[in-house]
C-alpha cells in the first residue's frame, strides 16, 4: 500500500508481472502493463492508409510489412512499407518506364524513320554471319545484301561472291546516305558525340 492506496500484483496478458493500483483496476483505467499502449502507438505510427508516396496511395496492409497501393495511373501494386516510407518506391513502375522512354528519346534520334545512331556506328545485327553490315549468308554459297533507309528496306541483290555483295552494299549506302549524317550533325551538333 502506498499513500493509502492498495496495489495489486498482476500478470498481464503478455506475460509480464506488474503492480497496479486497485482503483485503476476497478475503474478500468489500467488494462495492461503498458504493452497495449505501446502497440497502439506503434499501430498508429505504421498505419499508412490513405497516405501518398510519390504516385502511390497506400490502401491497406497485406501482412509482413507489405502494403497494397494504387498508383495515380490507375494500376494497383503491392510494395514493402520501408520502400514507401524511404522513397525507394514512388510508382507502380510507370514512373521508371516514363524516365526510360525519355532517356531513349535523348539517346536515339530518328529522322524520317532512319536511326542516326545505327547509320553512324554501323553496328551488326546479332544474326549477321558475314561480319559486314547489311550482307547475309543465305546458304548454297550465296549472299544477299540489304539496306534500310527512311522507313524503306532495299534488297540490293543476291551474290555468289562475298566481296561483290559487300561492294554492292557500300555503293548503295553511299548513294542513299549521301550527306545525310553531315547535314544532321550540322543541324544537331550535340548529337555527334552520342552517335559516334
Amino acid at each position: 500500500m502506498k499513500h493509502g492506496y492498495r496495489k495489486w500484483r498482476c500478470r498481464c496478458g503478455c506475460g509480464k508481472l506488474t503492480e497496479v493500483y486497485a482503483c485503476h483496476l476497478k475503474s478500468g483505467h489500467t488494462k495492461s502493463c503498458g504493452c497495449r499502449k505501446k502497440e497502439s502507438l506503434e499501430a498508429r505510427a505504421t498505419d499508412l492508409t490513405g497516405k501518398r508516396f510519390g504516385r502511390l496511395t497506400a490502401l491497406e496492409p497485406m501482412g509482413d510489412g507489405y502494403w497494397k497501393c494504387r498508383c495515380s495511373c490507375g494500376n494497383e501494386c503491392i510494395t514493402y512499407k520501408e520502400n514507401l516510407t524511404c522513397g525507394n518506391t514512388k510508382s507502380c513502375g510507370c514512373l521508371q518506364e516514363e524516365k526510360r522512354r525519355e532517356n531513349m528519346k535523348k539517346a536515339i534520334h530518328f529522322v524520317d524513320g532512319t536511326c542516326v545512331e545505327r547509320i553512324a556506328c554501323k553496328r551488326l545485327f546479332a544474326n549477321n554471319s558475314t561480319g559486314f553490315t547489311g550482307v547475309y549468308y543465305i546458304g548454297n554459297g550465296k549472299y544477299r545484301s540489304y539496306i534500310g533507309f527512311k522507313n524503306k528496306k532495299y534488297s540490293i541483290g543476291t551474290f555468289t561472291d562475298l566481296k561483290a555483295a559487300v561492294k554492292a552494299r557500300k555503293e548503295k549506302e553511299e548513294e542513299l546516305f549521301g550527306t545525310f549524317l553531315e547535314e544532321y550533325y550540322a543541324s544537331e551538333p550535340e548529337s555527334r558525340t552520342a552517335a559516334l
